[in-house]
């Protein structure tokens, strides 16, 4: 029972003339002359109830949000009225009449009726005001008054959306002074940023740590020894840094993100629900609005922020060193046990001791106790030995109860869930880039500073993984995990993602089967034959495999060129969602396609400074929203990150929901459809909320590198180049004009897109050297072009017949060119040498025998050998002869097979689905190289010898060396034969190389001569022919070099880094612009030459980024090489002027229209009568080179037969497997100057082998 005053009338809000409307306090009062009686709580009693709160609250303007005014052009006051008695007053659904409604709208009338909004008039005198009336709108919060007031009506969310539309939000109306010049409408869509992701991203303000926002002293102790890391101390006259552990002094900027990522993990801050935004009302008020629902409310939902997030610094500055630096601050630390899950103390059977009381309680809680003893152990505090043992006695673990479904007979209950809390941290990195973080480790952390277990797949082969320099007490390797109490010993577990992706198999049996829920079947499986023996293939839950990575609580976990995880449905990114792990981080230096930091663009810019100026403009250049498919997908890769991995609420999966990240992170301006008008504040302030990001301008203050120079380098063809690029033309002018350009005979019709392609490919290779086109090839593209312009009634025109006969009569010349003829048979690359010993010359050359002697280079290798094999005989040259009439043999044997061979593809051709009028099959119907047609021609004809040839094994390393019939014949050479010098009377000190027939390879020699014996070089190369020809070369300069290729196994190409990165001996490092090569660290080469133009912005950054990074002390030198006035040049001409919308549209750079108009229209360079002979068809080398006796033989890495060193031999603590692993016999190398064994050619460019016996050694592998 509870009193009320009867009758009770709503009171009505007398009129006042201020600028806001009072606040009334007092409650509604009872009208004079009435009692008051008991009533019971009935409906009507109830109702009344509901009357007098909603009463009370409408009266409580404040509450109220003032959105702003409707304009009226007539008067709504009634005419018996006095303005002069009223300014602004209350206008009351019950009292307006018929026609007060009609004016102010259905919208209104229906929310004033709601009683969701409030109006109040005021009348304006004639002539004083744009409009007669104004009415100011009053709107109720959702998050108040709810009680009373129903607000999930969808009607009357669409109507109060209509109305936004028509309400002035503008401060002078709202005070009574209406302009119609400043009116502003209310914007029923989310706040714009107006701008593409790639400005937002290089906008974000650069970390800026404030230690004493971290409530956590444990942390805010470690966050100022990181920041007194970048300062000098007195530490490092110990050789380590204020933060313990830490060998290297860190720079300011890198000290400050490691910092901000501390904070952010120990200190997350509160962000506002990313559905709202504050809004500012006209009276100075702020409320939040959401537009996708059009919810508005008074007080802010926040969010914590994610304890983790991107590490997004700029490839090159240091990321993993900052990772390192995280992980040392925190070593120790221990995660939250969530509150839900905490234990009660333990119920122990006697007393504990009261240290083992304190470690339990100090592991409940999660104070870093192991961190406070090893600490006070350094100062000097005496053994703390006795207290360790009792953290080892009392290990942090909680329960996390099972999740039941509804129980009945069939329900097997699971178990619940225990979890160890651990202070380790969780490392998954790319495979290639396994040795590089155990570099970095080992380079930037002190001697036990942490423990680490490295953990990797075992290959093919049975090989563990590569510990050689790093195998001690603190870096263990295995490919098994051990159980988690063993796992809780490491501070850091460094995992290769192949090997994360495997604890996929948790919950699963060697058969693939998961446990189910239920009763276990009783057993029906068959009997073994006769006997009664069952042959069960049953489901054994004690041979399910459990993963000892998720029964432990980690610290966090990190992943290293974490852009790959922007996939819901990979395997890493399922285990990783399924670890328990408090912090979370993503490092790329490219979180998505396309996304990187603007220095990186300018990298490819030919200047010589990197200005503040510039790097402004060019952001500013990509200011502007552009929704194309490429910016939603590196967007939507974002939202993945974040709710997948990050874990980031609200965008992940929980008990409330997980937000749609499209719905949200645009501006829609519709209510259902998703109009993609723009991003909206809320991806900013998310965006902001995960990124760790230090801008340029901040880097620079910190550190500068040294400069970086990007040159052109246009180079002049010699004559075999220009006999090249015209062949290609005229195979593109014959198709052209032959096929009429129609039908799919025609390369450029939209059905021949995969010939188009296999043509530009090769055609782009050829730039370099082709050898690709055969004598016949020369002859039917003639014949082809003749009988066509013979013919009546061809659809040609005099252009186009005269544009054929000028390439047919050019290219025709080759047919009477000795020297092309032989590199076509031989498939070689042209060397000129000069001074040739003449009592072989002939045997060794290609064509005819005239000064300079043109020889290929696996021949000249050959007689190179032969030589420097016999240095110390009185002479030298004795058997050279020999030596060339086999090489020569092998060349006509070649020819001859492949005369064979190509009669055959004749008569396939005519049926060919892939004929093109006009081109040769080779060069479009997936044919392969020069080389490997070669290899193959070789192994077809030359089987006695290809059996002969044979694989000798050191059981003493594991190691295969493939040998040639010919050098196992040989003797091995010694340390004197390799030292030794030609006689000085020697007429083999004048043979000198003097030039080749590719001028890309000459300037490439010419340049790696200079500067190999000083600096390091990069080459990057498109192709596997262009990467035989030029490891020949280096192989023929006696220059220790490793090729990055494609088809090499992570485990390879990693060693190869590293050796190119310790090793003082290995001078050239090849990569195959293909593989990418993300994330390398490659600051010991300060050159770095591009042999063909990449003509990608991203990719080409991407490749001279490796060079020019922290850590570099030198001038990086990049030079990309373009043969002058050919198609090439065009093309990368076009690529320059090509936006990066036009990039975006081209999947495949041949498919831009401008190109392709090169292409069909390009013209034949001009050749000189009588360039084609002697030294003029040469690209010459501006310093010749020796070929007998070179210096430094003995330091070059050459393995098999002749010439080769002794394999060494293992050291006494290089360890041997057991059998019964996955693997035969193997050797993990330790620590030695002695590289090992370069990978057979066959298995590094299995295409491009070759079988012919002349080269018992492998250029493409390490020494």
């Amino acid at each position: 029972m509870f009193e009320i005053s009867e009758p009770f009338v709503v009171p009505r809000l007398p009129s006042w003339d201020g600028t806001s409307i009072p606040r009334t306090n007092e409650s509604p009062r009872a009208a004079p002359g009435t009692t008051t009686k008991q009533i019971s709580i009935t409906s009507a009693s109830l109702k009344d109830d509901l009357t007098q709160s909603l009463a009370a609250k409408r009266q409580d303007i404040d509450r109220y949000i003032a959105l702003g005014c409707l304009h009226f052009q007539k008067s709504l006051l009634p005419s018996h009225e006095s303005q002069a008695d009223t300014k602004w007053m209350e206008l009351l659904y019950h009292e307006l009449p018929e026609e007060v409604k009609s004016i102010i709208g259905d919208e209104a009338s229906r929310l004033l009726e709601a009683h969701w909004i409030r109006l109040f008039l005021h009348n304006f005198a004639p002539g004083t005001a744009p409009f007669q009336s104004s009415v100011r709108v009053y709107l109720m919060p959702e998050d108040w008054g709810r009680r009373s007031i129903d607000r999930n009506s969808k009607k009357l969310k669409a109507t109060l959306r209509q109305l936004l539309k028509s309400i002035d939000i503008s401060t002078k109306a709202w005070h009574g002074d209406p302009d119609e010049k400043e009116t502003h409408y209310f914007d029923p869509w989310a706040e714009a940023e107006l701008s593409s992701l790639y400005y937002l991203f290089n906008k974000l303000p650069s970390p800026s740590p404030d230690p004493g926002e971290i409530k956590d002293r444990y942390t805010r102790a470690a966050v100022n020894d990181l920041l007194e890391s970048a300062t000098a101390s007195g530490w490092e006259e110990y050789g380590e840094q204020s933060l313990p552990g830490l060998r290297t002094r860190l720079y300011a900027y890198q000290a400050r993100s490691a910092s901000a990522m501390l904070q952010r993990e120990a200190a997350p801050q509160l962000q506002l629900d990313p559905r709202l935004e504050v809004r500012s009302s006209p009276d100075g008020r702020k409320f939040y609005f959401g537009s996708r629902d059009g919810s508005f409310l008074h007080e802010p939902r926040y969010y914590e922020t994610t304890r983790g997030g991107i590490l997004a610094e700029t490839m090159g500055l240091g990321k993993t060193v900052i990772c390192l630096a995280v992980i040392l601050a925190s070593k120790h630390h221990l995660p939250k046990i969530p509150v839900a899950y905490r234990p009660p103390p333990p119920v122990r059977r006697h007393v504990g001791t009261l240290s083992d009381v304190a470690a339990s309680i100090l592991g409940r809680y999660s104070v870093p106790a192991r961190g406070f003893l090893e600490q006070s152990e350094t100062n000097g505090a005496g053994d703390m030995t006795k207290y360790r043992n009792a953290l080892d006695r009392n290990i942090p673990f909680y329960e996390i109860p099972a999740e039941l479904s509804r129980i009945n007979r069939s329900v097997r209950i699971p178990l619940s869930r225990q979890l160890i809390i651990s202070s380790g941290t969780i490392v998954v990195v790319p495979r290639n880039l396994l040795h590089q973080w155990q570099s970095e480790i080992k380079k930037h952390v002190l001697q036990g500073g942490l423990r680490v277990l490295v953990l990797d797949t075992v290959t093919k082969r049975g090989s563990k993984v590569q510990s050689n320099l790093y195998d001690n007490d603190n870096m263990q390797f295995r490919s098994e995990l051990p159980v988690p109490t063993e796992l809780m010993k490491f501070d850091v577990l460094l995992f290769t993602r192949n090997r994360f992706e495997q604890e996929i198999q948790d919950g699963q049996d060697d058969q693939g089967r998961r446990a189910v829920r239920g009763v276990t079947r009783a057993c029906n499986c068959p009997y073994i034959g006769a006997s009664r023996i069952p042959d069960c293939n049953c489901v054994d839950y004690d041979k399910f495999y459990e993963s000892p990575l998720k029964k432990v609580h980690w610290l966090r976990i990190i992943i290293d060129e974490g852009h790959s995880f922007s996939s819901s449905l990979s395997n890493a990114v399922l285990v990783a969602k399924q670890i328990e792990a408090e912090r979370r981080w993503v490092v790329s230096g490219t979180p998505a396609k396309n996304l990187v930091g603007v220095e990186v663009d300018m990298a490819t810019m030919e200047t010589e400074s990197d200005t503040g100026l510039q790097r402004e403009l060019a952001i500013e250049q990509r200011k502007s929203f552009n929704l194309d498919p490429d910016n939603l997908k590196a967007a939507k890769a974002l939202g993945v990150l974040a709710s997948n991995f990050l874990m980031a609420r609200p965008w992940c999966d929980s008990s409330e929901g997980k937000l749609d990240w499209e719905e949200h992170i645009y501006r829609h301006e519709h209510r259902y459809r998703k109009t993609y008008s723009g991003f909206s504040s809320c991806f900013l302030r998310t965006l902001e909320g995960l990124v760790v990001k230090t801008r340029p301008e901040d880097v620079e203050r910190d550190i500068i590198l040294p400069p970086m120079r990007h040159r052109i380098v246009f180079l002049k063809p010699c004559w075999y180049d220009k006999m090249t690029a015209n062949l290609f033309v005229q195979v593109l002018r014959a198709n052209a004009i032959t096929s009429e350009r129609t039908d799919v005979d025609y390369l450029f019709h939209k059905n021949s897109v995969k010939e188009r392609h296999a043509l530009i490919r090769n055609l782009r290779q050829s730039y370099f050297t082709w050898t690709g086109f055969s004598l016949l090839d020369i002859i039917a593209t003639i014949e082809t072009s003749s009988k066509y312009l013979a013919k009546e009634g061809i659809n040609c025109s005099i252009k186009d017949s005269r544009a054929l006969l000028e390439s047919c009569q050019v290219v025709s010349k080759l047919t009477t060119s000795e020297g092309w003829k032989a590199l076509s048979n031989a498939h070689e690359v042209g060397i000129a040498v000069k001074d040739w010993p003449k009592e072989s010359r002939s045997t060794f050359a290609l064509g005819d025998s005239a000064e300079p002697t043109m020889i290929g280079i696996t021949q000249l290798i050959e007689g190179q050998l032969h030589v420097d094999g016999n240095l110390l005989s009185h002479d030298p040259a004795v058997g050279l002869e020999a030596v060339g009439c086999e090489a020569k043999a092998k060349v006509v044997a070649m020819a001859e097979a492949e005369g064979r061979d190509q009669d055959s593809d004749e008569k396939i051709m005519a049926d060919s689905p892939s004929n093109k009028a006009g081109v040769p099959l080779s060069l479009i119907d997936g044919h392969q190289s020069p080389t490997s047609r070669r290899n193959l021609v070789t192994a077809g004809t030359l089987s006695s010898q290809r059996q002969s040839e044979n694989s000798s094994h050191d059981n003493a390393s594991g190691v295969t060396v493939v040998t040639s019939s010919l050098r196992s014949k040989k003797r091995k050479l010694t340390l004197a034969d390799e030292t030794a010098n030609l006689p000085t009377s020697s007429p083999l000190h004048d043979t000198h190389i003097v030039g080749t027939t590719s001028a890309k390879l000459s300037y490439l020699l010419d340049k790696v001569m200079q500067h190999q014996a000083t600096e390091k070089i990069i080459i990057f190369y498109d192709g596997d022919n262009a990467a035989w020809y030029i490891a020949q070369c280096l192989e023929l300069m006696y220059v220790n070099h490793r090729i990055y290729a494609r088809n090499l196994d992570n485990t390879l190409r990693s060693e190869y880094v590293r050796l190119f990165t310790e090793d003082p001996d290995v001078r050239v490092l090849m990569i195959d612009v293909a593989c990418g090569a993300l994330g390398l660290n490659l600051n010991a080469a300060s050159i770095v030459l591009i042999l063909n133009p990449i003509n990608r912005p991203n990719i080409e950054a991407q490749a001279i980024k490796r060079a020019h990074r922290i850590g570099q002390t030198k001038e990086v030198l990049v030079e990309t090489l373009v043969l002058e006035n050919t198609i090439e040049h065009s093309i990368f001409n076009r690529a320059k002027k090509m936006t990066r919308a036009d990039h975006q549209e081209a999947k495949e750079l041949e498919d831009d229209v401008g190109i392709v108009e090169i292409i069909q229209n390009a013209q034949i360079l001009p050749v000189e009568e009588d360039e084609g002979e002697g030294l003029s068809s040469f690209a010459l080398l501006q310093t010749p080179q020796k070929v007998f006796g070179r210096p430094n033989r003995h330091k070059y890495h050459r393995f098999g037969g002749t010439g080769s060193k002794s394999v060494e031999k293992p050291s006494k603590k290089a360890r041997i497997p057991k059998s019964g692993m996955n693997s035969a016999k193997e050797v993990v190398p330790t620590e030695t100057k002695m590289p090992p064994e370069r990978e057979p050619a066959e298995t590094v460019f299995p295409q491009v082998y070759k079988v012919v016996s002349g080269l018992g050694s492998s250029m493409f592998g390490s020494g």
